[in-house]
């Protein structure tokens, strides 16, 4: 019988609790500002809108009057600019962008809570009641986003650094003891906004190593 991920992460030692307790004694700052990561997470919100149908020329436009447009990655801006072009997996990669979005949020406050990845971000609340709606001001969003202390984002970049690490080694090793719940795709985009956190690739550059 398959174990659950919460089952699974344990047999790995890796925390199951809803946030991870704080690393003590980190103090490392983090390379970006809460500005510049909420920044990120509105880019996110165009690119996923525009792949789920809608009309990227108003996203592209508000993007621009904002002005973010220039923090945008080639891929994204090749992609708004002509996602009636794009092939039906890059549509649905931009699509699952909405799960290292939520991760982002998590990183400035917007969230409470990550989990385990086991289930994919609340659609509704992300575009009804997080993120600014297409066309507006994101100046009050960003200036309310904040950063969480350096020990609770090490203990979170950590935990899916763990989880996604020891996913490969039970693949290889016991395939049939990887979870039942875990939605590997969910714990990707989690694990690539982390990586682009703390490494030093630009979002289109980043690679998830194991």
């Amino acid at each position: 019988m398959q174990p659950t991920t919460e089952q699974w992460a344990r047999s790995l030692n890796v925390s199951t609790a809803l946030t991870p307790p704080a690393i003590a004694g980190h103090g490392e700052p983090c390379r970006f500002s809460a500005s510049e990561i909420a920044t990120r997470a509105v880019l996110l919100q165009g690119v996923v809108a525009a792949a789920c149908g809608v009309d990227p020329e108003p996203i592209v436009q508000w993007l621009k009057d904002q002005p973010i447009w220039h923090a945008a990655s080639p891929s994204e801006c090749t992609f708004l600019m002509n996602s009636t072009a794009a092939r039906s997996e890059q549509i649905l990669k931009m699509r699952w962008r909405q799960e290292a979005e939520w991760a982002l949020l998590w990183v400035v406050g917007k969230i409470e809570h990550l989990g385990l990845p086991t289930r994919q971000c609340d659609t509704r609340r992300l575009v009804d009641e997080i993120m600014p709606a297409l066309g507006a001001d994101i100046e009050p969003f960003l200036a309310t986003a904040k950063l969480r202390s350096p020990g609770e984002l090490l203990a979170e970049v950590d935990r899916h650094y763990d989880l996604w690490c020891g996913y490969f080694q039970t693949r290889r090793k016991e395939p049939s003891l990887l979870p039942s719940d875990l939605n590997l795709q969910v714990l990707f985009q989690r694990q690539y906004a982390f990586e682009w956190l703390e490494g030093n690739d630009a979002w289109d550059e980043v690679r998830c190593d194991a």
